[in-house]
């Protein structure tokens, strides 16, 4: 499928705005309200012999850790084995900028990583083919959150490879020193985050965007835009509390930026002790194991709202190029995503399954992180629309505002009303 100009310009914008999601990569499933299409499901997973052995694709996704590189290679390798086809990984450690320029010269690979975040801006550029029906292993065991994150105008494009939630993280020595429990409600947070706070010590510390700021407003019923991000929906009571709620943490003290602590993200901060609790994702654990393992941590589901509980998935996918699509690109990518495959890969690493029928096995070696995997029940897509990535732009230069005492919640409600609405219509 050849792209025109204004689709490839389009999505060479969405590539400059970065996601600031987490470090790899996150819907309540009665938030986003596209289903997936029903697909045909099969019985059982195995590599399939391909129609026509021998093909050679490429896959694409962005440079990780040298672990992770090769633990996909093993895979791919293993269903090389099998199919008779030959796939190579051909990770790219500038992998927006990589993927902007083969798209646009039309000559992308066979199938590649795609973040929940930007898919509506590659579904809409027509750079993405659709998932046809059939090709996809049971379909119906795949988490209809991250079905739904990669649906677009009633399209499924890809299926995710696996996905990571937000909790609260926190040092367990320090929780116990100052005699807390840790909080399950946004009450028991902030009384926490001013019990936990010292002259050393932060008692909260996240990063100032809406990727974070944004679970307390879920929590409250509330959140930036419908549940099918056609109007916003900023200006409520519930939001308004909410963002309410974080500026006064920030404004006493008891609550801070991981910039302002001199620490490069949360993660770090915890495991410097600036932190005695963290909002951020499952990423974190490899990273306090690798650089901080002296460091006593655990970690709980967000603390409820007025509403219940609120997280993101951040998901990405393997989605397949329109420009190839081919059985063999399909073939791999089922293969990947199926139970075997996703199997092998997320019990490698403390990414999650993103089918439902690999929850206990994979809990079984990672039962520290079940709140993570917890969240999977009602967690909201990291996902908006085409064009939206300035908005939250504007909402993430708003917020460090409000938490600064510059502005008013109501100013920062407006001032981000208005630059969505100039997306939305």
């Amino acid at each position: 499928m050849k792209r025109t100009t204004s689709q490839v310009l389009a999505f060479v914008a969405v590539l400059a705005v970065s996601a600031a999601a987490c470090g790899d990569s996150s819907d309540d499933s009665a938030a986003t309200t596209v289903a997936a299409p029903a697909t045909a499901a099969t019985t059982a997973q195995s590599p399939p012999a391909s129609d026509d052995p021998g093909a050679e694709l490429r896959a694409w996704g962005w440079a990780s850790s040298e672990t992770e590189d090769s633990t996909l290679t093993g895979l791919l390798g293993e269903y090389s084995s099998i199919s008779g086809d030959s796939v190579t990984f051909e990770p790219q450690p500038e992998y927006d900028t990589a993927l902007q320029a083969a798209l646009s010269a039309g000559d992308p690979p066979d199938f590649f990583y795609v973040d929940s975040f930007k898919l509506p801006d590659l579904a809409a550029a027509g750079a993405l083919a659709p998932i046809p029906d059939g090709v996809i292993t049971d379909p119906g065991d795949i988490y209809p959150s991250l079905q739904s994150a990669f649906t677009f105008d009633g399209t499924w494009y890809c299926p995710p490879k696996d996905f990571s939630t937000l909790g609260l993280v926190y040092d367990v020595d320090a929780l116990a020193e100052a005699g807390i429990e840790p909080p399950t409600t946004m009450e028991e947070l902030a009384v926490a985050a001013a019990a936990l706070t010292t002259p050393d010590r932060k008692g909260l510390v996240f990063g100032p965007e809406l990727a974070r700021a944004g679970v307390f407003m879920l929590g409250n019923g509330g959140y930036i835009v419908n549940d099918d991000v056609s109007a916003m929906t900023l200006d409520s009571d519930a939001n308004r509390a909410a963002l309410q709620y974080l500026a006064d943490m920030f404004q006493a003290g008891n609550a801070s930026t991981p910039s302002a602590i001199e620490a490069g993200w949360a993660g770090e901060a915890l495991g410097q002790g600036k932190a005695a609790m963290v909002i951020e994702g499952n990423w974190i654990v490899g990273f306090l194991a690798d650089n901080f393992p002296d460091r006593n941590w655990d970690v709980v589901e967000m603390p409820a709202g007025t509403e219940g509980r609120g997280t993101f998935a951040f998901t990405v996918c393997y989605g397949v190029g329109a420009e190839h699509e081919s059985d063999a690109a399909w073939d791999a990518v089922d293969y990947l995503t199926g139970p075997e495959g996703a199997a092998k890969w997320t019990d490698a690493f403390n990414v999650m399954p993103a089918r439902q029928s690999l929850r206990d096995g994979w809990l079984s070696g990672h039962e520290k992180l079940e709140p993570f995997l917890n969240g999977a029940e009602y967690a909201h897509a990291w996902q908006f629309t085409p064009g939206f990535g300035d908005v939250v732009g504007e909402f993430n230069t708003q917020f460090e505002q409000l938490i600064a005492g510059d502005i008013t919640v109501d100013q920062l409600i407006a001032s981000v009303t208005e630059a969505g609405e100039s997306v939305l219509g």
